[in-house]
Order: C-alpha cells, then structure tokens, then sequence
C-alpha cells in the first residue's frame, strides 16, 4: 500500500511537471512570434528605407510599368549593391603599381616561370646555384631568375 501512495504522489508530480513545461513551452513560442513580428517590421522599414535612397530603378528587360506594383514590399535581392568590378585586360592599368611593395621591371620574362608556384621558382633558383633566395616573393624570385 506504501508503494501505491508513493507511485500516485510521483504520477502527480510528474503530471504537475509535464504541465508547467507545456505552459512554458507555450509563453516561450508566444515569444518568439512577438519577435518574429517586430524583426519582420523592423526588416520591411529597412527594405523601405534602402529603396528610398536607392531610388526608382528598372531592373533590365522591364519597363517601368512592368515593375511590382508599390504596396509589395520590394526584395533585398532585387536592389544590386554590388560595384562594377575593373576589367580584367585594362592595357591602361600601369604594371608597376600591380606588383606594390617590390621592383617590377619591364624586362620580358618567361611565362612559364609565372605559371610556377613561389616554392618551385625558389627550387629553380637554388639550382641555378643563387643564394639568399629564401625569403624572396615570388615576383622578386621572377626577377632574380630573369636577370
């Protein structure tokens, strides 16, 4: 009878328990939708903010009177903050700014040492019995071995 008394008082404790962790798993999703409400207003006052200085703009292959009509929150993937980015063949860029920091010199070297990695350029050097080429770069190694 002891072990009855026992059983029943820890199956109430324990629905007790059960309920008070329902509870709090209910205020804890109720939270979290308050916040997902004010993270979700917070995003859409961003989005119009960032359209507003960004400006009215055509996405291409559209006309203005194509575009999403004004009450649709506009996407941040739809505005393209990305810079355009230098061309990669520029013949107005000047070769020695390229290389900051070390002496380029327009003297022709052969391609086949650019396509080396700096360890197989310090090999090379090595074997052509140059000294102190162990803390050179790759393009001073370039350099030595053009000499």
């Amino acid at each position: 009878m002891a072990k009855q008394k026992k059983q029943d008082k820890l199956e109430k404790a324990a629905k007790k328990a059960y309920k008070r962790a329902v509870k709090a798993v209910d205020a804890a999703v109720e939270a979290a939708e308050a916040v997902d409400k004010k993270a979700r207003k917070k995003a859409q006052k961003l989005r119009a903010r960032l359209a507003d200085a960004a400006g009215p703009r055509t996405t291409a292959g559209t006309r203005p009177a194509e575009q999403s009509a004004p009450d649709e929150p506009t996407s941040a993937s739809a505005i393209d903050l990305t810079p355009p980015l230098p061309n990669v063949e520029d013949p107005t860029a000047d070769t020695a700014a390229e290389f900051a920091g070390s002496t380029a010199t327009a003297e022709p070297h052969d391609p086949a040492l650019d396509r080396m990695t700096a360890q197989a350029l310090r090999d090379v050097a090595r074997a052509r019995g140059l000294a102190n080429v162990s803390r050179l770069s790759k393009a001073q190694l370039i350099e030595r071995l053009s000499e």
